[in-house]
């Protein structure tokens, strides 16, 4: 099994007392499978993710129990250093607001080639390169020019497109997908799930 989350409980501590978010998920995930977690607005999905790919906002959220086995490590046992080095290159996760997620004040190219300078120690040419054969991959018009523009110059859709390109970088194990669809219209929506349900069926081949 690549994840297996057993028994998660996640609270949060405010002024006003204590939140229970998350009270004992548990679920498994095998290798080339697509898992869809469903519930009502509020009732802990994005919480749950977030605290998968330790990225939970602490304080004033922390896990209170359970455990989260990636590949067989206990994700929660382990120095932040290590689980930064996990994300991205091993999981990754596609946010539900592609413009709060993507830093306004560089291309998007720079964050494309980020990943490959930080995790890869490629040069800035060839990561560049890869930026653009990235977006190339997610179907975006005119990669070449528009490895050159800000998140604010793409539309919600193409933004997306690069949340996904950022996700699919590295070759992940395991992406994690916050309703990815969930700011665009129901023709864009269609677009982004048949491009993962692509790029899925890419990975098993």
């Amino acid at each position: 099994m690549l994840l297996e989350v057993r028994d998660l409980h996640v609270e949060f501590r405010t002024r006003d007392g204590v939140a229970k978010a998350v009270n004992g998920v548990t679920y498994g995930v095998d290798e080339g499978e697509t898992l869809a977690v469903l519930g009502e607005s509020g009732s802990g999905k994005s919480v749950t993710a977030q605290a998968v790919m330790g990225i939970l906002d602490t304080p004033p959220g922390r896990v209170t129990g359970g455990e989260v086995v990636f590949q067989g490590r206990d994700l929660l046992t382990l120095k932040e250093e290590e689980r930064r080095r996990i994300r991205g290159a091993e999981m990754a996760m596609i946010f539900q607001d592609a413009l709060s997620a993507l830093n306004p004040v560089l291309t998007v190219g720079d964050q494309l080639a980020e990943m490959f300078t930080v995790h890869r120690g490629m040069s800035r040419k060839d990561a560049r390169a890869k930026a653009v054969e990235l977006m190339d991959r997610v179907r975006i018009p005119a990669a070449r020019e528009r490895v050159r523009q800000y998140p604010h110059q793409f539309s919600g859709g193409m933004r997306q497109r690069i949340m996904i390109a950022m996700a699919i970088a590295l070759e992940p194990a395991l992406i994690i997908a916050d309703e990815p669809t969930t700011a665009l219209d129901v023709t864009v929506q269609a677009q982004v799930m048949e491009l993962l349900a692509e790029l899925q069926r890419e990975y098993r081949m």
